[in-house]
């Protein structure tokens, strides 16, 4: 699936963080969620890095570098072929401390170095901006933009087997409203997104989208709230026969309860349609859940499930049926030690008439941080991938293994 995808949920998150504040009116908001704080987001002070203060913004910057050795790194299923990467990800973010409205910015970059197959070797990066305009007590506008440059990983279906993996340019911008009367909250989004790739053989996925979504929420109470949500997207391809309209419509649920559990819950449906006889118009169950227990104030256990349509990036599919679901545990071993698992298991079911696809994804990971002061901390990982695939067109399958340690500083 197009890793896109993540530069939008990013932006997503990052506007709801921009937005609550300006409705952080004690109790009298029943649509803020925050009885309850994740391990990965409690204060430690003597731990946390410190921000810079450069006139009224509030400046992070960070710089890590790890080393991670990968035993199968073009997802062969067989002749694997094992190297060691270098990575360097420097990183800063700034936000406005005023009391109203909010400006932020940030960058990132991420470059892996191979040391045996530097053809494989890459450097992304994203950059964003966004502003908030507080109009009144109920009533927020906020506008951004981001840009960046991805290179997928060899297991994506459209990177596998090609001399060059996929890599592409994107830009997005969005506009956004948020209005809140009592128990009634409504919001509203359009924005654009282009993506551009750098492989002559990845050209038929050059795309530009246009989207509006909306969604009104009731709350019930200060820690239950019902919504009902819908998307449009018109997608535009290069190749025009890939153009086609996208729509969900989906209705949920968003609580915090004294259980204790956090978290959203949407359900519906979904509908791609395309221009293409081909390709054909397909539709199916929505899905999109992410809930977080806390057992103990050291532990947080977050499930996750989802369910709808991707592009796929093949020449004879422009769209999958993507269904995963998984769980992450994070627990706090010591004032100064995280731990975590993870375990995630996906499926992508191919659709049209000139294919016959399914491939199916179990992930898994384990790791820990160790904060050695506020400026240093040491991370680790050993993460796992088994893909299978089947059908008549069916792809590789394949075993990946990779195992990391880094040093992240905060100057």
């Amino acid at each position: 699936m197009k890793s896109r995808l993540k530069g939008l949920m990013l932006t997503s998150a990052l506007v709801a963080l921009a937005v609550a504040p300006a409705f952080a009116q004690g109790n009298e908001n029943p649509f803020l969620r925050g009885r309850y704080t994740a391990v990965t987001d409690r204060d430690q002070p003597e731990f946390d890095p410190e921000a810079m203060q450069v006139s009224t913004f509030d400046v992070l910057a960070s710089v890590g570098v790890s080393a991670a050795f990968n035993d199968n790194i073009f997802a062969s299923p067989n002749n694997e072929v094992s190297d060691t990467i270098l990575r360097a990800q420097p990183a800063v973010l700034a936000r406005s401390n005023w009391s109203v409205h909010e400006l932020e910015a940030g960058v990132a970059v991420d470059h892996k170095e191979y040391l045996d197959t530097g053809s494989e070797s890459a450097t992304d990066y994203d950059a964003f901006a966004n502003g908030r305009l507080d109009v009144s007590r109920n009533f927020a506008f906020s506008v951004g933009g981001n840009a960046g440059h991805r290179t997928e990983e060899r297991y994506v279906a459209a990177s596998f087997g090609v001399a060059d993996r996929a890599s592409y340019d994107y830009t997005g911008a969005f506009a956004r409203g948020l209005y809140r009367m009592d128990r009634i909250q409504v919001e509203g989004t359009v924005g654009v997104t282009d993506d551009n790739f750098d492989q002559t053989i990845q050209q038929i996925r050059d795309n530009t989208t246009t989207y509006v979504n909306g969604r009104v929420s009731y709350a019930f109470s200060p820690d239950v709230a019902v919504f009902v949500q819908a998307r449009r997207s018109e997608l535009n391809y290069s190749q025009n026969l890939r153009d086609g309209t996208r729509t969900t419509v989906d209705a949920g649920v968003n609580f915090e309860l004294a259980a204790p559990f956090r978290g959203e819950i949407a359900v519906g449906s979904f509908e791609d349609d395309r221009d293409d006889p081909s390709f054909g118009k397909i539709n199916g169950l929505n899905v999109a859940a992410n809930v977080q227990w806390f057992p103990t104030q050291l532990t947080t256990v977050t499930f996750m499930a989802n369910r709808g349509v991707a592009d796929t990036g093949l020449f004879t599919a422009a769209s999958a049926v993507n269904t995963g679901y998984g769980v992450r545990v994070d627990h706090e071993l010591l004032r100064n030690v995280l731990l975590f698992g993870r375990v995630r298991e996906e499926e992508n079911d191919y659709q049209g008439s000139a294919i016959d696809r399914k491939d199916k994804a179990l992930s898994a990971g384990i790791g820990a941080a160790w904060k050695l002061n506020k400026n240093a901390r040491i991370e680790t990982e050993y993460a796992f991938r088994s893909q299978d695939s089947s059908g008549l067109n069916a792809g590789p399958s394949l075993d990946q293994n990779v195992i990391s340690i880094g040093l992240r500083l905060f100057p």
